[in-house]
């Protein structure tokens, strides 16, 4: 993977040199300037999610360079590539115990044919619901936690020309989490698989499932935890463990299993669109038979066609993380279920309920489902910070219910969104927060484009608040100044 990245580094100058001589080429590129500032120890919840985890906890100056160069070969062949650094001058925190550091943000290639598409390299994943949504409209995969390095053979939505109703797409990719971990060098499986009806001319039907799989990789205490081609079949198809695997993958499935089942519906009315998505999680079995459909994230969201209007969009999200399929895991056996019972198995003498689902941990993965520190799904639970030697253990907040409102728009030609987020933070079923603290987040942020200030860059103004029993009590403020080109 290494080489992989040095050889993007090199190739990458050369695109950009071959894009200035031929028209088929496009080149996009910008750098900004982010400073940010708090009353607080802590910059406030909106000012440091999101963005791919690249933005620092505490008070910092923020500088970023990045480009995308697109060659168009014909109307089927496509190719792509990009990187963007960033360089950090922070307060120290868990999350960098260095004042100043620099990191690779993005750094990939893309071939692309006709409406197939294979990424190489850390490409940000996007969400369909934009950055009004908590999640951007994936509950697993938010944009919280930075780019992992990998492969992702993906598709877009595609269709029979004699079935133009109906859709599908989907994605097969292999990550690596390069970060440092309870297993050292854990894999990640993902592949995805979604389905699109057109019921009519203004409606549409949308739903799907996301599976992902952390695997491989060497534990401190367990030693090495599988990584063959023969482990990568049984991860794929969520097959149990060996006998020479650990117990835990003998019982449910080799290597820790999640993902998300979503259903979508979006209504495209004359005077506005109305898109509602339910979104929720699954963690090993509780996605069978919905034992945990009481939590996920519910979105509604209105955008008007007017797009200069005082109120382009409404989001509403309800969220909830605290059923978990249930109080219990298991319970003891009657006599009557133990004569049903193998004595050589590892459940004997138990029931299991299936319940405690504990959202993003996981043992031997003890790092859970985030990724340089940060939860890389909801961003509302929250991580372990990292030890002194920068290791997170996984989720301590994971059980969370919740509402989010925003709305964007433009007020005398300025556009800007508002967002407020209120919580009650149960922490886990094994160890839950005292008084189930409530937390609200705020942010007003505005644009300044090069349209309102006739300069070729482009401002923000951030303005953000923590109010509540979970965070400490804290006002920020960000300004970014952005240079960048116009796509031509």
């Amino acid at each position: 993977m290494k080489k992989l990245l040095i050889l993007l580094f090199i190739l990458l100058p050369v695109y950009v040199c071959r894009a200035q001589e031929d028209g088929k080429w496009k080149v996009d590129w910008s750098t900004a300037v982010r400073m940010s500032g708090a009353t607080g120890r802590y910059v406030p919840f909106w000012a440091r999610t999101g963005e791919d985890g690249i933005l620092p906890v505490r008070s910092s100056g923020l500088v970023t360079v990045g480009t995308d160069v697109t060659y168009t070969l014909d109307p089927q062949w496509s190719f792509s590539a990009g990187v963007n650094l960033v360089g950090v001058m922070a307060q120290k925190s868990p999350l960098n115990p260095s004042p100043a550091y620099g990191l690779v943000d993005r750094l990939y290639a893309t071939a692309s044919w006709r409406m197939i598409h294979l990424d190489l390299g850390m490409k940000p994943r996007n969400g369909d619901l934009g950055p009004l949504s908590v999640t951007g409209g994936d509950i697993m995969m938010s944009g919280n936690a930075r780019n992992m390095p990998g492969v992702n053979l993906r598709t877009d939505w595609m269709s029979l020309e004699r079935f133009g109703w109906f859709a599908i797409k989907a994605n097969l990719a292999h990550y690596h989490m390069i970060d440092r971990r309870v297993a050292r060098g854990t894999m990640l499986h993902d592949k995805s698989v979604s389905a699109r009806l057109s019921l009519g001319q203004k409606v549409d039907l949308m739903g799907g499932l996301r599976h992902y799989a952390m695997w491989g990789g060497v534990s401190a205490k367990d030693g090495p935890l599988g990584s063959s081609l023969r482990d990568y079949i049984k991860v794929f198809f969520a097959s149990r463990g060996d006998e020479e695997d650990l117990m835990t993958d003998q019982l449910n499935a080799f290597g820790n299993h999640l993902g998300t089942e979503w259903i979508r519906l979006v209504w495209k009315a004359d005077r506005f669109t109305m898109t509602f998505q339910y979104d929720k999680f699954f963690e090993d079995n509780s996605g069978k038979n919905f034992r945990n459909a009481p939590d996920g994230v519910w979105t509604l969201n209105l955008a008007f066609p007017d797009r200069k209007a005082p109120v382009t969009d409404i989001t509403y999200e309800f969220i909830n993380s605290t059923w978990q399929s249930g109080p219990l895991h298991d319970r003891p056996a009657t006599e009557e279920e133990m004569a049903d019972q193998d004595p050589e198995d590892p459940w004997y003498g138990k029931i299991c309920l299936g319940g405690m689902d504990d959202y993003f941990n996981n043992y031997p993965y003890g790092s859970g489902w985030t990724y340089y520190g940060r939860a890389i799904g909801l961003p509302l639970l929250i991580p372990a910070a990292p030890g002194p030697d920068g290791i997170s253990h996984g989720i301590l907040n994971n059980r969370v219910r919740g509402h989010h409102v925003a709305m964007a728009g433009v007020i005398v030609k300025i556009p800007y969104r508002l967002k407020a987020t209120f919580t009650r933070n149960f922490g886990r079923y094994v160890a839950p927060l005292e008084g189930t603290p409530w937390q609200l987040s705020l942010a007003l942020e505005t644009f300044l484009n090069e349209g309102l200030t006739g300069l070729p860059t482009d401002f923000s103004v951030g303005l953000y608040a923590d109010i509540g029993k979970l965070y400490q009590n804290s006002a920020g403020l960000t300004l970014l100044v952005r240079l960048a080109n116009r796509s031509r």
